[in-house]
């Protein structure tokens, strides 16, 4: 059964992002710092236990940039300023799993579309953004 879904969106002074590049077995990719809601937990919630776990920083979220659409649910991206810690000191349980690899990483926005980012869709408003975008609703197959 698929999984509720929350995400963030850090991007820093000099316009890069925050992603996870994730190692497995015969494949590399991205994804934006994230996980799955637990038991009792709203989705902004979520989004700021993963930031935690995931990078090692507090932030505080600035509205939903997209929602996007994937295995029939709706998954939040937010918005999100660090507010606190030190980016890469994440002590999530994800470290903890020998068999892929688990790194956090800024990117540059324009050099995202150059790489396997999940979802695409989100990808490719980041790179024509001019400005924050709010609420826009996309679809990952």
């Amino acid at each position: 059964m698929p999984i509720q879904r929350s995400a963030i969106i850090l991007i820093n002074e000099a316009d890069e992002v925050a992603l996870i590049r994730r190692d497995k077995p015969g494949q590399t990719y991205y994804v934006f710092p994230g996980g799955g809601v637990e038991t009792g937990a709203t989705l902004e919630e979520t989004a700021i236990r993963e930031a935690h776990e995931e990078l090692g920083v507090d932030v505080q979220l600035e509205g939903i940039a997209a929602v996007v659409k994937f295995n029939g649910l709706d998954n939040p991206y937010y918005w999100a300023t660090m507010t606190g810690g030190v980016f890469g000191t994440g002590t999530g349980e994800e470290f903890e799993d020998d068999s892929s690899g688990y790194t956090p990483l800024w990117i540059s926005r324009q050099e995202l579309s150059d790489l396997p980012v999940r979802p695409a869709t989100l990808v490719r408003e980041l790179t024509a953004m001019t400005e924050r975008f709010y609420d826009i609703q996309l679809e990952d197959n």
